[in-house]
């Protein structure tokens, strides 16, 4: 995936499938000077399990509670290469809560940036991306 903002010529190229979340995200990243550790993180999640992607969404509740779920495609069985996102099917889905009040967009990018932290050796990479 392939992230164009106006703020920069920079893009956000990861194993993940396009969402208006993670636009958001990368966005405000470039915005605040964050986009080297979210292109660090991205560098981290790619490095193993190559045939998977993820989709970063993010929401509120109507209590305030903020959310970052990821969800976990792999390729379909009868698919040789995979080439656009009809390819995949969704293996499961993982979900974060903020504990702290405080932006949803810095959350979530705190949250990208902890899950490449260490990749794929962290528990949050194994929780994610690893385990079924």
């Amino acid at each position: 995936m392939k992230i164009q903002n106006s703020y920069s010529q920079q893009t956000f190229q990861a194993k993940f499938l396009y969402s208006d979340s993670l636009k958001q995200i990368a966005d405000y990243a470039v915005a605040h000077g964050k986009f080297d550790k979210l292109n660090t993180a991205r560098k981290n999640i790619e490095s193993s399990y190559l045939t998977m992607r993820l989709r970063a969404d993010i929401y509120e509740n109507d209590e305030g509670e903020k959310f970052i779920s990821f969800s976990k495609f792999i390729p379909k069985k009868n698919v040789l290469v995979a080439k656009n996102q009809d390819d995949y099917i969704m293996a499961k889905t993982t979900t974060y809560k903020s504990n702290k009040k405080g932006s949803l967009l810095k959350f979530a990018l705190e949250q990208i940036i902890k899950l490449g932290n260490n990749a794929p050796n962290n528990k949050m990479y194994k929780h994610v991306v690893i385990e079924k």
